[in-house]
């Protein structure tokens, strides 16, 4: 999933922008669009702040209260900000220096050609796929600390787990021990961190954790018991029962991975 924000004040413009996504997101095989309208930066930004994450923002320049500039100025700063693909729209041309500061992917003038953020869109929307399949390739789950990228290899993710909020945590394994290790805490909601995890080896089997099924040894009484020494329980939620039932005996049946 690429998720996308389009931050205007004109309405107009929002929904045009938006029903292009719409008919983009049907020319596309396999990804979807994930789009957020805003009608003001103040908007924006109280999501970013609340941790909401985007791979790419079309953000108009000129807006009452807070301009694009400062929304794009602030975003940079937010540990879910440094990657972002921003597209920005205004009526006049002026701003190149602010843009090249903020690290802009590419401005358009108003009236909007839409020939023209088609063809801008475009690329975003390859760079954006790009990326998200060189992480995937690579057998690593990639996650923020402040303003500092990590990453781990997947296979060694027993679980991940929110611990408060939107704040998760991975547990790994630890292979001489056989012993779960409590590893980095990061900020991702749940849905964010299983688009990084192959389906046929994760699953979401409650609302706040997602389980390696490698490290699975069994499920007992409403729950998955791992293979540590301490034989771990994770809790399958009830709502998340015969997904979670399906997909682990589907894993042991046609093997590892």
């Amino acid at each position: 999933m690429i998720r996308i924000a389009v931050c205007d004040d004109d309405r107009e413009i929002t929904a045009n922008i938006y029903y292009y996504l719409k008919e983009k997101m049907q020319q596309l095989k396999d990804e979807r669009l994930y789009i957020n309208t805003y009608q003001s930066g103040v908007d924006f930004l109280h999501d970013i702040e609340r941790n909401t994450a985007f791979h790419i923002v079309i953000m108009d320049i000129e807006m009452d209260g807070i301009s694009g500039i400062e929304v794009g100025q602030t975003l940079r700063k937010n540990p879910n900000g440094d990657g972002v693909i921003m597209i920005y729209i205004s009526n006049h041309n002026n701003y190149c220096r602010d843009l090249v500061q903020i690290g802009s992917f590419n401005f358009i003038t108003k009236p909007i050609d839409m020939d023209e953020f088609d063809n801008v869109f475009s690329k975003a929307l390859n760079l954006a796929i790009k990326y998200k399949r060189i992480v995937s390739a690579s057998n690593l789950f990639v996650f923020k600390i402040g303003k500092t990228e990590h990453s781990i290899s997947r296979d060694r993710i027993v679980y991940i787990k929110c611990v408060l909020g939107r704040m998760a945590q991975i547990y790994i394994w630890d292979k001489e021990r056989r012993m779960i290790c409590p590893g980095d805490k990061f900020y991702s909601s749940m849905d964010e961190a299983m688009e990084q995890l192959p389906k046929e080896q994760f699953v979401r089997c409650e609302r706040s954790s997602i389980a390696n099924l490698r490290y699975v040894e069994g499920i007992e009484k409403g729950s998955f018991r791992l293979i540590d020494t301490e034989a771990t329980r994770i809790s399958i939620g009830r709502a998340y029962k015969p997904e979670t039932k399906a997909a682990f005996f589907r894993y042991i049946y046609e093997g590892e991975i």
